[in-house]
C-alpha cells in the first residue's frame, strides 16, 4: 500500500477536523482551507507566476471595461 502524499494527509486533516481544533472552527466558520493547502503546496515561484497571471488578467479586463461605450 502507497503512502499518502502530503496533500492528501492534509486535505484529510481539513475533512476531517479534530473535535475542538482550529481547523474545525474555521470550518464551521465557512473558511474554505483547501484553498489555503493548495496555495501553501505552490513554490515561491508558482506563487509569483500565479500572481503575475491574476494582474495580466486583471489588466486586460481594465482595458476591455474601457473599451466599452457607457449607457
Amino acid at each position: 500500500m502507497t503512502k499518502p502524499s502530503r496533500r492528501d494527509r492534509l486535505l484529510e486533516l481539513v475533512a476531517n477536523p479534530p473535535p475542538g481544533s482550529k481547523i474545525e472552527a474555521a470550518k464551521k466558520y465557512g473558511v474554505d482551507l483547501t484553498l489555503n493547502i493548495e496555495a501553501l503546496l505552490l513554490t515561491p515561484t508558482e506563487r509569483v507566476r500565479k500572481m503575475e497571471g491574476a494582474l495580466r488578467l486583471m489588466d486586460e479586463l481594465q482595458r476591455a471595461g474601457r473599451l466599452v461605450p457607457p449607457k
